[in-house]
């Protein structure tokens, strides 16, 4: 037990003892009102106490991280806001306060510590598993976050849209494609108010946001946390391609893969997916924390991502850091590596990219089957 959090958790025993009406026991937790306060600043200073202790090197990576976001998303405040959600999505949680995002984990454990259901070691062991589970996604998906609205600023937009496609009611049930309810695609509207999270009620998967970019002088949809949608669209765009919907897909994009497109009209990229078809991307993005998946891995997953969802203009891995381990580059044309870090100017080339023609060859996954129409 280090130091810090031997001494917070001390005060906290010390604290119970001088307050007899306190009863934490193996099968109640009675905490009066009147003491309440006193009793969670020193229970929540053993928390704090122990991740500080515990897991320094990655509260200072989360600090750094949290101070970018601020920054890249203070820089586009002129043109939109984050909307608030009944449910507040954990990578949310974890850019705004990581240190209650991370302590959070230790609550049980330390309730069942004081409860004697577990001892120090044990606790130790337990809230170190949680924590360090917790962790790959929530930084994960912070740095997609800083990428997003870095990328934004890059293609210097003129003004935002979004689509509001509206949710599941009172009730009511996803069903199969086949039985899906069937209606319109809204057109985008301008907006000055944006989901964090793509709620995962929503009738369509549709962009995050769309962005009118003087860079490429179109419109470009963004699209992360993909998740298919619960409803048939009546007017999918003739002018992009679409496939099924299948197991491979949403396999693919449980990664957290970002997708991007563009168009002269935004109608056209109003829609990522509906309950049976998937919009082709122009390009496809995946943020990675180096500290949790080696280059080789990172590689091995883009390649099959890349090969089923074949993106017309090739793929970006974007990396907070460089690999310490020396590696081969890669063979793939279609796949680039970005270490970014959190410098908005290394993520130039995703726009260069992006103002290239489309190449004449494109490589075609055997399973992957995309059509103007299905």
């Amino acid at each position: 037990m280090s130091e810090g959090f031997a001494q917070a958790y001390e005060k906290l025993r010390e604290f119970i003892v001088s307050h007899p009406e306190i009863d934490i026991g193996e099968s109640v937790t009675s905490i009066p009102e009147n003491v309440r306060p006193e009793f969670y600043v020193r229970f929540n200073a053993v928390r704090e106490a122990y991740v500080e202790d515990r897991f320094a090197p990655l509260l200072n990576r989360a600090r750094l991280l949290q101070e970018n976001f601020s920054r890249a998303e203070k820089n586009l405040a002129e043109l939109f806001s984050w909307e608030e959600t009944p449910v507040v999505s954990p990578v949310q949680r974890f850019l705004r306060g990581y240190m209650d995002s991370m302590t959070r984990e230790l609550f049980d454990p330390l309730f069942d510590m004081l409860k004697g259901k577990q001892t120090i070691g044990s606790f130790g062991q337990t809230a170190s598993e949680k924590i360090s589970a917790l962790w790959p996604a929530v930084f994960r998906g912070g740095y997609e976050k800083w990428v997003i609205l870095s990328l934004a600023r890059l293609l210097e937009p003129e003004k935002v849209l979004q689509v509001n496609c509206g949710f599941l009611g009172p009730g009511e049930r996803a069903k199969t494609a086949a039985y899906a309810p069937l209606t319109d695609v809204p057109d985008p509207e301008e907006s000055g108010s944006l989901f964090f999270s793509p709620p995962r009620n929503a009738v369509f998967a549709v962009p995050d946001l769309i962005i009118r970019s003087g860079a490429l002088n179109c419109y470009v949809a963004i699209r992360s946390e993909f998740s298919e949608g619960l409803y048939n669209a009546m007017n999918i765009s003739s002018a992009r391609e679409w496939s099924p919907v299948d197991t491979d897909l949403l396999v693919a994009m449980e990664n957290g893969l970002t997708l991007v497109y563009t168009a002269d009209r935004p109608e056209d990229i109003a829609l990522v997916a509906d309950a049976a078809r998937f919009c082709r991307p122009d390009m496809m993005l995946w943020c990675v924390d180096a500290w949790s998946m080696d280059r080789k891995e990172v590689l091995s997953t883009m390649e099959l991502c890349d090969s089923r969802i074949n993106p017309k203009k090739g793929s970006f891995v974007i990396a907070d850091e460089p690999w310490p381990e020396p590696v081969e580059p890669s063979q793939n044309s279609r796949i680039q590596f970005l270490i970014a870090g959190f410098e908005q100017r290394r993520l130039n080339p995703i726009v260069d990219t992006l103002k290239e023609d489309e190449p004449q060859i494109t490589q075609i996954s055997q399973k992957t089957s995309f059509h103007g129409t299905l």
